[in-house]
């Protein structure tokens, strides 16, 4: 998968802070990669049962190559490029 760099005026025109951008789109990214390992999860367990609802023995599956998939920070920064992203600051500021 092709690699391709994102202008900073694009991240610039969402927000005018770039570490915010990042935040976001980095949470963004967490929830993906959390999303997939579930449905991952949830597929395996299902190939354990059988209709009987006995447990079966594991079909073997074909490994998920990661390579060709699209990277979740890839899917979030666009999402977050596409404005498909609903976020809001926090009112609270660090003490120090």
């Amino acid at each position: 998968m092709a690699v391709s760099a994102i202008s900073f005026k694009k991240l610039l025109k969402k927000t005018d802070d770039i570490y915010e951008a990042v935040l976001v789109s980095s949470k963004r990214a967490r929830q993906i990669l959390q999303d997939r390992v579930v449905k991952q999860m949830i597929n395996d367990n299902e190939e354990l049962v059988d209709d009987e609802g006995i447990f079966a023995e594991p079909v073997v599956r074909e490994h998920i190559d990661y390579d060709k998939e699209e990277k979740v920070t890839s899917i979030a920064l666009n999402e977050f490029l596409d404005g498909k992203i609903d976020w809001k600051k926090s009112d609270e500021s660090i003490d120090q």
